[in-house]
This record gives structure tokens, sequence and C-alpha cells, in this order.
């Protein structure tokens, strides 16, 4: 009987000490990362039968259980990756927020001193006064130039460290893998020497591996016995097992800004994309990078184009101190064309901007497939297809880029094409003397002392650098445009277009390639071009751009539309015919647009044209009025503007471009389109915080329901040592008992 009580004390002394120990490991590792509390899982041996009853026979340890609840650790994982996401995002977004909300760096107080010294200008046209203004123009443009280069400085400033980041990051989950795949073979070793009893603490140090890495990405666990197999993102294998499949950081193959990852599997590097890897700081690095950093760069190569573009075309009707022709006030760089790195083809493909006010904040990717050209918007993922080059989309022409004639591209070949992306970092002043601002109209208008009429002329505007004029009685040449990609000398030599029934337009300058947009539908010609004629279609060839419609009837065989430089201004001597009410005298050739309110009607070269009161004329790319009441014989002359001086016509023009809609379809302002990408990156962040606050809350309670149920209660725990303590002691006395017990019975023996 004594050693049965001696064998139960030491039962249940063996269970105290291990309720103790247990407790004190608790206690040590109450603030260890991921600890798990433990507990001692008891049960009592099996009894004995004795005299007809059951006798126990004591206690048995049966194993130290870890206190882990798997569902409540993906909750957490998950919650912690949405907010490290989040959290990365809105760190990185409020730097731009924080830039572009700044009134002392943003772009919009910069335009508007620009365009008040523009304005001065064309107030203060002459003397020391007209000096003063124009340089004054000079420096508000190289201000203007400054701002938007240095907020673009910023930008890219931005860019490189979210690259490194990104690197960064990589890094440490490739650390994070390699110790869960190591983790995975000592705890998979440790059970089997154990007759697969867990490892504990082994257990909790790779679940707090797993939450770690959910910090950087999304994370998805798969056990496999002993071992975890690791996913990140949408599904890539991170770990399986005892295998690592390393990550790494590249540049993009057709963006040499941009660092990707890709990861390596049995040799073999799968590249990943990066709306793939959603999740953790990693992800939020993306999201921001794609979302916001990208469109904002974009968005403000979008207003520095804008500015160039119109203000540049504007300018080149202009005529400057010296009498010459306005040059390109600003200058800016072509569109970013970046061929993959794993192209086969020799073909290159170049970018032109045709039509700013079109321009997107978008990127394009242009992939070879099939023998078409496939132009894919990356910002909602449109397409458009083409058998041949240029196409334009969105204001931007895609060409294969010049010779070799011989380069051609390989199925499968892409490349990136950046339009906007490097329109800040470009924006520059083209011009630095004062004189070369061409703040005066080419031409000018009088009336002669002799007339006896009231009739007046206004001074006028040049609206073209390109004079349309035809031979066709039905047909009409009208709304003549160029780009910036318009030379003089495309029209060095005047370009006749010959029609030919029953419907095509040939005469188009050798090697040039044509372009006619109908409707929605644009196509393109290759040189030596005929193109069938379509009324109201736009026709688009080196940098120029027209549309000739039916008018009383549609053109007749052998009629003719002639195309010449609007420069110098051909002279005429306008007068007027009281007997037929009627202004004549305009150049030979040149059709005359009669436009009163909404309503405009193009008379054919050497008509005599009806005379209404106010009603805009235009012929040869230039616009006037003729108001009042002319008597019969009074003269209107246009005559070249020899000189600059004293003339503000076309500065006035320059300053009005400051409240046109210029951008975004025509739709808004240079400025409106700033605020509106500032307002887009103040809302963004807003959202940002706002979610941050609910995600931070969410996993506060994941947490605190974990630690409910997992975490170290130090109150509790010195409960369990109080009570192990005694239990510990009173198996003690009855071991002592059982002992004295034992040597009564052999005192009574001896």
């Amino acid at each position: 009987m004594g050693n049965s009580i001696l064998s139960i004390g030491q039962s249940a002394l063996a269970a105290a000490q291990l309720g103790i120990s247990t407790t004190g490991h608790n206690i040590a590792n109450a603030a260890t990362p991921g600890y798990s509390r433990q507990v001692v899982v008891q049960s009592a041996m099996t009894p004995q039968l004795l005299g007809g009853s059951f006798v126990g026979q004591g206690t048995s340890v049966d194993e130290i259980k870890r206190v882990f609840n798997q569902f409540l650790s993906q909750q957490i994982n998950s919650t912690q990756s949405t907010k490290n996401q989040v959290d990365a995002y809105s760190s990185q977004i409020k730097q731009i927020n924080n830039l572009v909300a700044d009134a002392s760096a943003g772009v919009s107080p910069a335009v508007q001193e620009f365009f008040k010294a523009i304005q001065n200008l064309a107030s203060s046209p002459n003397g020391t006064a007209g000096a003063a203004a124009r340089q004054a123009t000079l420096s508000a443009a190289a201000s203007l130039s400054g701002r938007i280069n240095g907020l673009e400085g910023r930008l890219d400033e931005i860019r490189t460290d979210v690259n490194n980041q990104i690197g960064s990051a990589i890094g440490t989950i490739n650390s994070y893998a390699t110790e869960l795949a190591r983790l995975n073979d000592t705890i998979e070793k440790a059970q089997s020497v154990a007759d697969g009893a867990p490892p504990n603490d082994l257990l909790d140090q790779r679940d707090q591996l797993v939450t770690e890495l959910s910090k950087l990405i999304k994370v998805s666990v798969v056990p496999q016995g002993a071992k975890y197999n690791v996913f990140i993102g949408n599904g890539q294998p991170l770990v399986l097992g005892s295998l690592v499949n390393q990550l790494q950081t590249s540049m993009s193959a057709t963006d040499p800004t941009r660092v990707e990852v890709a990861y390596v599997s049995n040799g073999a590097t799968v590249q990943i994309a990066e709306n793939s890897l959603p999740g953790g700081k990693l992800g939020g690095l993306f999201d921001f990078r794609a979302n916001t950093l990208d469109v904002a760069q974009n968005s403000m190569g979008r207003v520095a184009i804008g500015i160039a573009a119109a203000f540049n075309e504007q300018h080149k009707l202009g005529q400057d101190l010296n009498g010459q022709p306005g040059g390109n006030f600003f200058s800016i760089a072509a569109p970013v064309s970046g061929p993959s790195n794993n192209n086969t083809g020799t073909a290159q493909i170049s970018a032109s901007i045709t039509d700013a006010g079109a321009l997107t904040t978008s990127d394009y990717r242009l992939q070879f497939v099939g023998g078409n050209y496939k132009i894919t918007r990356l910002s909602d993922g449109a397409v458009k297809t083409t058998a041949t080059l240029p196409l334009t989309v969105d204001g931007v022409s895609f060409q294969l880029a010049p010779p070799p004639a011989a380069a051609v591209p390989a199925d499968g070949d892409e490349f990136l094409i950046r339009p906007t992306a490097n329109g800040a970092s470009s924006f520059a002043v083209a011009i630095s003397d004062t004189s070369k601002i061409a703040a005066a109209a080419p031409f000018a208008t009088s009336i002669p002392a002799t007339n006896t009429g009231s009739g007046k002329i206004s001074s006028g505007v040049l609206n073209s650098l390109v004079a349309a004029s035809s031979t066709s009685a039905g047909a009409t040449i009208a709304a003549v445009a160029t780009d910036d990609t318009y030379s003089g000398a495309s029209l060095s030599t005047p370009v006749t277009l010959n029609f030919a029934a029953p419907g095509t337009l040939s005469g188009f300058p050798a090697g040039a390639t044509v372009t006619v947009k109908a409707g929605a539908v644009s196509t393109t010609y290759a040189p030596p071009a005929t193109v069938p004629y379509t009324s109201g279609a736009t026709i688009s060839f080196s940098g120029i751009s027209l549309v000739i419609k039916d008018g009383a009837a549609a053109p007749a065989n052998g009629d003719t539309f002639t195309l010449a430089s609007s420069l110098p201004v051909s002279p005429a001597k306008l007068t007027y015919n009281a007997a037929g009410n009627t202004l004549t005298g305009f150049p030979a050739n040149a059709n005359v647009t009669v436009t009163n309110g909404s309503t405009s009607t193009t008379y054919p070269a050497g008509s005599a044209v009806p005379y209404t009161a106010g009603a805009t004329l235009s012929y040869a790319g230039i616009s006037f009025t003729v108001s009042g009441s002319p008597a019969d014989g009074d003269v209107f002359n246009i005559t070249q503007n020899l000189s600059g001086t004293g003339d503000n016509r076309n500065a006035v023009l320059l300053a009005g471009l400051q409240t046109q809609n210029t951008l975004a379809g025509n739709s808004t302002t240079f400025q409106g389109a700033y605020a509106q990408f500032v307002s887009l990156v103040g809302n963004k962040a807003h959202e940002l915080e706002v979610t941050s606050a609910s995600e931070a809350k969410l996993l506060e309670q994941a947490t605190a329901a974990q630690q409910s149920e997992s975490g170290v209660n130090l109150d509790e725990e010195a409960a369990n040592l109080l009570r192990y303590q005694q239990a510990y002691q009173a198996a003690g006395k009855l071991m002592q008992i059982a002992s004295q017990l034992f040597s009564t019975l052999l005192a009574i023996g001896g």
C-alpha cells in the first residue's frame, strides 16, 4: 500500500513540477511576439482493481498543449496585410499631397504669374514699359518651367525611393522564406524524435514568421504534415515544405524607371504582374506607383504639354519685333517609347503628339500580334487594332520609326509608349531673346482717308499657318489645323489635291503618309497615297489636318483643293460695291468664309462676297470684320505687317489661353486640369486615412480576440503558479506519509 501511495505521490509531484515549469515558461514569454500560452494536460492513470473496487493510481501528463486558434491567427494575418497595404500607400501619397497642395511649390500660382506677365505685355507692348514687360514675360516663363521641372524632379525622387523600398521588401521576404523552410525541417525532425509531440515554441516561431511576412505581402498557408506550404499574392508558391522559390527584382523590360518582381522556380525566372502581388507593404507600394505616382507624373506631363502646345501654336501665329513669324516659345520632348528587351524583331516605334487637347493620363502598350498592331490603353484596357501604322489614338500618333526600311517587327514584339511621362521634366523655355516674343499679328488693316462712308475694318487675327483654297463650286475646304510636327517646309511649295470622280483625292506630298478619320474609324494610307473621299472626314498628313465636305454640291471631277503657307499674308484691297452690297478684291484662288453668329457660308475664289455689317470674314488663314455703312467704292486694305512694334494683337490672344478649355477633350483649362489632379490626390489621401483608421480598429479587435484565447494573462498565471505550488507541496507531503507508512511496516515485520 505504501508503495502505491508513493507512486501516486510521485506522479502528482511530477505533474505539479511540470505545471510550475510551464507556468514559469508562460510568464517568461508573456511579452514574446507570437508566443502562445501553454497548458499542462493531465489525465488520471488507469485504476487498479483491489478488493472488488478500483483504486486510483495517480495522474499522468498527456501533453504540454499550445493554446492556438488557427482561424484567429489567419484573421490577424489577413487584417495586418490589408492594414499595411493601406498604410504604405497612405505614407507615400502624403508626400505628393503635401507637395502639390503647397501654394509655394504648386504649379497653379506659377501659371497665374506667367499669364499675368503676358497680360501686362498685352497692355504695354511699346517703349520702355514694353521692354520691361517682355523681360518679365521671359522671367515668369522660366519660373513656370522651373516650378514644373522641380515638382517633376521630386516625383522622380519618390519613384526612386519606391523602387528601393520594393527591393528591400523583396530581400526581407526572401529572408523570411528561407527561415520558414528551415523551421519546417526542424519541426518535422523534432516531431519524429518525440513520437509526434509538437514542438510548441518552434511552432510559435513559424507562425510569427508568417505574421511578419503578412506585413509585407498577402499570405496564405496550407499545412502539409508537419510543414507549411506558404503562398503569396494571388497564389504564387513561396515556400513548399523545404523548397524556397526566391523572389528577385529587375528593371522592367520596357520601362527602365520601373522595378518589377519575379520568382525563381526550378531554375526558371517567372515574371509576376504587380497586380498579382496584393497585400502588405509591397502591395501598397505597387498600388501607389500604379494608381497615384504614374498618374501624377502623367498628369503633370499633360499640363506641361498642354501649355507648350497651345502657347506654341498661338505664338507661331504672331510676329516678333524683328518682323519675323513667331517660333516655339516652349520646348517639350517627344513621348517616351520603350521596346521590350525580349523583342526579336528589328522595328522601332515612335510616337508624336498631334492633339494635346485629346491627351489622357494613361500609358499605352503596342503589340505586334498575328500581323496586326494592337494598341492597349493601360488605364482601362481599351484596345484598337490596325494592320498598318501610323494610327492616332487619344491625340497620339503611333508610327514606325524612320529607316532602315527593312526593319520589321516580329510576332509578339511589344513597346511601352508613355506620351506624357516626360512632359514635365522636359518642359523648357525655347527663347531667350525678348525681341523674339511674337506679341504682334503678321498683317495690318487700314482704310484710306478718301473713304466717304462709315465702314470700319478690325485689326484682325491670324487663325492658321495654312491657307486653303479650292476651285470647287460645290464643296468647301475648311478646319485647317497644324500640330507640333508641322514644319513650314511642308508647304514650301503649295500642295494641290485633285478630286477624281467617282470619289478619290490624290496629289499628297511624296513620302507623306495620310490618315483619314471618318467618325470613329481611322484609316492610314501609305505613300504615294490616293485616298477615298468622304464628306466631312478629317484628312491628316505632314502635321496638317483639314476637312473637305460637300457644300452646295459634291466635288466635281477635276476640282482642286490647294494648301499653302499663310505667311506672308496675301495683301488685298477690298472694295465695297453698293449696287450689289458686296465686297470684291479678295486674293485670287482664296475661298472666303463669312460667319454671322452661328452661321457660316463659304464663297468660292473670285466670288463677290455679300456684305453683312459686323460679320467675320476669313480667307487664307486670317480673320477680320468689316462694320458700319461703307459708301460705294470705299476701300479696306489688308497688308503685311512690316514690324511688330506697337502691336499687341497676338499677346492678347496668348493671354486668353489661360481661360480656354484646351485639355481633357477641350473640357478644362490648364489650371483646371492641374486642380483636378490636386483634388484627385487629396481625396485619395483622405480616403486612405479613413481606411487606415478602420483597418487599425479591425486589427485591434482581431488581436484582442486572439490574445484572449492564446495570450498570457499574468494574473491568471500567478494564480496557476500558486495552485501548482500547493499541489507540489501536497504531493511531497503524500510521499512523506507513504515513506513513513512503509517504514512502519518494515518495523512491524522486523
